[in-house]
């Protein structure tokens, strides 16, 4: 079966048809000129020179008739085929956008899928999460009423309960603090209130709680060179936020008698001003590369929330995923910036992972015009002891 030539392709074949009958025919023509000169520089008789010039006349005109259709014809097919060459290019460009339109749905459509299973997800841990301190609160107000009705009031046994009850209740009040600070970051509404503070005493307030935790699951915490770093301005009641759900969040996916190291150096941000990097290194299970930029997304986790367990601290415990964001949000209301890297997820091996926070030493202009969020008391809203982090 015989190839199918491009038009473009043919029209060529005749431009350069028409090319070398031009070059024949003004060869012809000088050749004309300088035989005619010969002829009479040489004497011959007037007759032959005309035969001569008449029969050189005749081929010169043979060839221009040839040309004249040729270069017409040439001209005619390259004027379609500059005709045709936009449209084809246009169908080209056409179906590479559509190619990347539909690569761009496809993908959306799966992020789509992905992000309505985290709130599926989402609602499934936050009804837990809320139903077990319900159950605590409820249970030991009825164990209370029946210790009062039986006139058997034990002091040590009344003081354990009221314990667990407010223990029940801080955990209620985390988790509804953690869900009114996101909602506080996605309308662009913290309240930051900056002044001189330093990133060592932020990190020691940030883990001081956490001590305990670490001591009974053997995990060892070490800070370097903090102390060293330039003060900076920024609102240490949340940057401490901040930095804690980063450290709770170490300390869950890191298995008992492992390592989290907090590091810090002076460092300009993105922008070229001044400022720190502190970075916060565990030795647990990591995090899948698909999942680095979506464990800041709010409700997202980045492992089968079936494996969910209760508990602040615990390894592989969970909460509703909302830490990481509103550590997020905290670091970029300052002008600063998060992220995270990980060679992967293995919670045999334990690649481990590094989370930076980049901070300037004087936050933008632009990061003091941060809305107070009013509740509706018309106070200003406060900070919540710490959130739940998930990954």
């Amino acid at each position: 079966m015989a190839a199918k030539r491009d038009p473009e392709q043919i029209a060529a074949f005749f431009a350069s048809i028409g090319r070398i009958v031009r070059i024949a025919l003004l060869i012809s023509l000088t050749a004309v000129v300088v035989f005619i000169a010969l002829l009479i520089g040489q004497g011959v008789s007037p007759e032959r020179t005309f035969g001569s010039i008449t029969l050189l006349g005749a081929l010169a005109l043979l060839t221009a008739l040839v040309y004249l259709p040729l270069r017409a014809f040439g001209e005619r097919l390259w004027n379609s085929v500059l005709q045709v060459t936009p449209a084809k290019q246009m169908v080209e460009e056409t179906t590479a956008q559509n190619a990347v339109l539909v690569a761009d749905l496809q993908r959306l459509n799966s992020e789509m899928r992905r992000l309505d299973s985290v709130k599926t997800d989402f609602v499934t841990i936050a009804s837990h999460e809320l139903r077990t301190p319900l159950a605590q609160i409820r249970g030991y107000t009825d164990i209370l009423e029946a210790v009062v009705e039986s006139d058997q009031v034990d002091q040590a046994h009344v003081s354990s309960m009221v314990n667990s009850l407010r223990k029940a209740s801080e955990r209620m009040e985390e988790l509804i603090s953690a869900m009114l600070d996101v909602s506080v970051i996605d309308v662009n509404a913290m309240d930051l209130r900056f002044a001189q503070t330093s990133i060592s005493t932020i990190v020691r307030t940030a883990i001081e709680p956490l001590q305990d935790a670490m001591r009974q699951r053997k995990i060892y915490l070490r800070a370097d060179g903090l102390k060293e770093l330039t003060p900076i301005q920024g609102d240490m009641q949340r940057l401490v936020q901040a930095f804690r759900n980063v450290v709770v969040n170490a300390i869950k996916y890191t298995p008992d008698g492992g390592r989290i190291e907090i590091s810090g150096t002076s460092k300009p941000i993105a922008t070229g001003e001044p400022g720190v990097l502190i970075t916060i290194r565990d030795t647990g299970v990591g995090i899948e590369r698909d999942n680095l930029e979506l464990i800041f997304r709010k409700f997202y986790r980045g492992h089968d929330p079936s494996l969910h367990s209760t508990g602040s601290y615990k390894f592989m415990g969970a909460g509703p995923g909302l830490g990481l964001t509103i550590a997020k949000g905290v670091i970029e209301g300052h002008g600063g910036k998060i992220w995270a890297e990980s060679t992967g997820h293995d919670p045999i091996r334990f690649p481990g992972s590094i989370f930076y926070i980049a901070l300037p030493i004087t936050p933008p202009a632009d990061a003091r015009r941060v809305l107070p969020f009013q509740n509706p008391t018309g106070k200003t809203g406060m900070l919540p002891p710490v959130a739940e982090v998930g990954r």
